[in-house]
C-alpha cells in the first residue's frame, strides 16, 4: 500500500466529506458559518446565526454582514439570565454610531447564560462575529427552530443585500 492510497481512501470516507460541507461560505467577503442555522430578514435587517450546543440548548449571535452593518458598537445591553423570551421579542439593545436598535429572539426559551464579555467590550462581535455569541438559550421550540435556514439558503439573499446596501464586512478575515 502506498501514501496516496492510504490517504485517498481516507479522504472518500463520510468524515472527510462532511469537513469538506463544514468550510465557510464566502458571499462578496462576508463569511457564513455552515455548523449554524440562519434567521435572515434583509427588510429589517435582521441576520442572526443560531447554533445548536446540546439538546434544547443553542447559541445565538449576529451573522458577519450584520455586524459590520452595525459598526461602531458602542454597548450591548443584554437581558438577563432567567428571561423567558418569545420568537421575535427583544434578547438585547444595541447602541451603535447610528442609531440604537433592538435584537429580536430568533427562538423561544429561557436564557440560561449571557455573553458578558460583549457588555464590557462590544467591538469583540465586529472582530469575531462567530464566536461572540450573545446569548445561550435553553429552547424547545420547534416552530421557531423549524423557521431557521441552512448556510446554503441564505446565500443569494446575503448577496443581494450586500450590493444593495454596499456593505464591506469586517474584519477581512
Amino acid at each position: 500500500m502506498t501514501r496516496r492510497w492510504f490517504f485517498s481512501i481516507l479522504l472518500s470516507l463520510p468524515f472527510a466529506s462532511m469537513a469538506k460541507r463544514m468550510e465557510d461560505i464566502d458571499v462578496l467577503g462576508c463569511k457564513i458559518k455552515t455548523d449554524r442555522l440562519y434567521r435572515v430578514d434583509e427588510d429589517r435587517f435582521l441576520f442572526q446565526w443560531v447554533k445548536k450546543e446540546k439538546q434544547n440548548l443553542y447559541s445565538v449571535g449576529f451573522m458577519q454582514v450584520l455586524s459590520s452593518m452595525l459598526y461602531p458598537i458602542y454597548s450591548i445591553k443584554i437581558k438577563p439570565v432567567g428571561t423567558i423570551v418569545e420568537f421575535d421579542s427583544n434578547l438585547a439593545v444595541i447602541e451603535t454610531g447610528k442609531k440604537v436598535s433592538t435584537f429580536p429572539s430568533p427562538l423561544g426559551g429561557k436564557i440560561v447564560e449571557i455573553n458578558k464579555a460583549l457588555e464590557e467590550k462590544p467591538d469583540t462581535v465586529i472582530i469575531s462575529p462567530y464566536s461572540s455569541w450573545l446569548v445561550k438559550i435553553e429552547s424547545n421550540d420547534e416552530v421557531s427552530l423549524k423557521r431557521l435556514k441552512k448556510a446554503s439558503d441564505v446565500v443569494e439573499t446575503v448577496r443581494k443585500f450586500i450590493i444593495r446596501e454596499k456593505v464591506e464586512c469586517l474584519p477581512k478575515m
